[in-house]
């Protein structure tokens, strides 16, 4: 049995799914992280055209080493083993995935979709201005759309090197609904999702660089 398919049978568990209910409330929700950037800039005496950076560029460059997915990562899995019990862990799942962007209607294509999953599962990846990973994602099932949200909370803002640098095992700390990530099934929708978004960062890295993907 999958992470997401444990999650949904504890969620069955909930008395009480309505609007009211504590998990929905604004206690329980993540607050949504923008990423967060020291912006300096920097001052050259009697520049000369062409000298001085832009302070976006530098605030690129020089983003806090606490916005580094794999400590965005070590913060998750803070957050999850601070609630004790795992319908707590799968109301703050449910929340996460409440909190994801809405996912544009044309971009439901088969080219998106993540393989390997039990529920229906696209993302997309894109390069921003400044250089780093924005992506996307939505699932037809909620619990997957928690973990699908959680993923994106420790990659969306990285450098692409840095989103090929997480491994699935990284994740394996995360317990989210009684079963722990590092759970070994080709149907887990932590390392399904997460090869998914490497595969397309990697193909955008190697579009800039005019030659084809290293990855199948």
């Amino acid at each position: 049995m999958d992470s997401a398919a444990l999650a949904t049978r504890l969620l069955h568990a909930i008395p009480n799914r309505n609007s009211s209910s504590p998990f929905l409330s604004t206690r329980c929700r993540p607050s949504r992280r923008r990423l967060s950037l020291s912006v300096r800039c920097i001052q050259i005496p009697n520049p000369t055209p062409g000298s001085l950076l832009p302070c976006s560029a530098v605030a690129a460059r020089e983003a806090p080493a606490a916005d580094r997915p794999r400590l965005r990562l070590h913060r998750l899995v803070d957050e999850f083993r601070s609630l004790p019990q795992p319908i707590d862990r799968v109301k703050r799942l449910l929340a996460y995935g409440s909190a994801l962007r809405p996912f544009p209607e044309a971009a439901r294509v088969s080219s998106n979709r993540v393989e390997g999953c039990t529920a229906q599962v696209w993302v997309t990846a894109a390069l921003d201005d400044l250089g780093r990973m924005r992506f996307a994602a939505d699932s037809d099932s909620e619990i997957t759309k928690g973990f699908c949200s959680c993923l994106i909370s420790v990659l969306d803002g990285a450098l692409p090197e840095e989103v090929l640098e997480v491994r699935p095992e990284d994740f394996g700390d995360l317990d989210v609904a009684g079963m722990p990530a590092r759970a070994k099934s080709r149907v887990n929708t932590w390392h399904n999702v997460l090869i998914s978004t490497q595969k397309r960062t990697e193909a955008l890295i190697a579009e800039g660089e005019g030659r084809p993907s290293s990855r199948v």
